[in-house]
């Protein structure tokens, strides 16, 4: 599938700490640079443990990364990062740049996206980093043509309530919706950096284009023209959220290369599952229901962010691995950065070639498959019948997250439940095999 994916990885480079930071941090440089790192692909452990000894500004970056993957929109304006990114030292400086920029998007204050990103690529640039400076300038040139529209909010409050969903042909959720009052069939992606409409949707909905162009990444092909639209009120399960940012994209970037023919009008994206808060997914469709605050926190967070991606902790024939959990993917699948860091556990798996779909066309990856893969996440577990492993060097996009967590095996469960709040995945009881009802 396409991927509407954008935000720059917070690159190690930026991340390397002066002579000064140094003597502040008992923690090794390369300590903190793979702490960081690790935290993009979804694994805090590694600054979890760094912070337990970093100091002075070494501790402030780390802090700041972790209370990021937890959403906490103190991030967006800490003053000790503000302070960090007029810093003389680059490195310091750089890093909290990258924060200070992925948080800002994060959050939707796409003004400061814009002018924090704007400085960071420039960074980039004079450091010799082409593709990142290329990837902030994407990030700070969208920031730029949201950061005139009024902010995404909710009208009065978000209120519990529920609407149809189903699952489409090649397994992924889509729920109705209705945008600027027409009813409208959207996927529900949580892999979705922004919400997506077709550009003969955005149309037909009278969805209000923005001045100016832009593109963004596709995971497979490349770089995909865009255009940013606003939707004045977008209703979901009762719930009016108004000035709701839609990536346009043309329609023939949304038409998949899959027998049969297989095309998306419409995509829920991560911004607004936010501002939901806590929703839940009957498994197979059914319903889609937004639910009230938990009452106290069930149990500590199994989810994380980095900027708009989300992972969660899966343990994978007892190995934890962070995986991007991405409703708009399907199958579940593993990278070549687990092959790299698991070689024992890949080396005696079938191997071939298989084709990665998206939109205008397909490459040809080598993976290895893995039968009867166990799998434990949120409390429960499972047996996948059969869950790919790319190879390193095969073809293929090159890959940023140890794996991606798809509905296949969300759609194993009776539900499951989406709490930004808490950041906590809660899945419902095993759906039970036909043969055993």
């Amino acid at each position: 599938m396409t991927r509407t994916r954008f935000l720059p990885p917070l690159l190690a480079a930026l991340l390397a700490l002066s002579a000064a930071a140094q003597a502040q941090a008992p923690a090794a440089p390369s300590a903190i640079e793979a702490a960081f790192e690790a935290a993009e692909r979804g694994d805090l452990g590694s600054a979890e443990r760094a912070l337990a000894t970093a100091l002075g500004d070494s501790a402030i970056l780390l802090r700041a990364r972790l209370a990021a993957a937890r959403y906490d929109p103190a991030v967006a304006c800490d003053p000790a990062l503000a302070r960090l990114a007029e810093s003389g030292d680059r490195a310091l400086r750089d890093a909290a740049l990258s924060i200070l920029t992925s948080a800002s998007f994060a959050e939707g204050d796409y003004r400061a996206a814009e002018a924090w990103g704007r400085r960071l690529a420039e960074a980039q640039a004079a450091r010799g980093d082409r593709e990142g400076a290329a990837g902030t300038e994407r990030a700070w040139r969208l920031a730029a043509l949201l950061a005139g529209s009024p902010a995404l909010a909710v009208e009065g409050e978000v209120g519990e309530g529920e609407t149809a969903a189903r699952l489409d042909r090649v397994g992924l959720p889509r729920i109705d919706v209705a945008v600027n009052g027409a009813a409208q069939e959207a996927v529900f992606d949580t892999g979705a950096n922004l919400s997506v409409l077709s550009a003969e949707t955005a149309r037909r909905l009278g969805v209000r284009l923005l001045d100016g162009a832009s593109n963004v990444g596709n995971g497979v092909q490349g770089i995909v023209a865009i255009r940013v639209g606003i939707a004045d009120r977008l209703t979901i399960a009762g719930t009016i959220l108004r000035n709701v940012p839609f990536l346009i994209i043309d329609d023939a970037q949304l038409t998949f290369p899959i027998p049969g023919g297989y095309d998306i009008k419409a995509i829920i994206g991560l911004p607004v599952m936010r501002m939901l808060g806590r929703m839940r997914m009957a498994a197979g469709g059914g319903r889609f229901a937004v639910l009230a605050p938990a009452e106290a926190q069930p149990a500590p967070p199994n989810m994380s962010a980095s900027g708009n991606n989300i992972f969660v902790r899966v343990a994978i024939d007892e190995r934890d691995v962070p995986m991007h959990l991405d409703t708009g993917a399907n199958p579940t699948r593993l990278s070549a950065l687990y092959a790299e860091a698991h070689p024992e556990a890949v080396a005696a798996l079938a191997r071939s070639q298989t084709g990665l779909a998206s939109a205008g066309g397909a490459v040809r990856a080598s993976v290895a498959t893995w039968p009867e893969a166990p799998l434990a996440l949120a409390g429960r577990t499972l047996v996948l019948p059969s869950l790919q492993v790319a190879l390193p060097g095969a073809g293929g996009p090159a890959p940023r997250f140890m794996g991606v967590l798809g509905s296949d095996v969300l759609t194993r469960f009776e539900s499951y439940t989406l709490d930004f709040r808490t950041m906590r995945l809660e899945l419902g009881a095993p759906v039970q095999p036909a043969a055993a009802r």
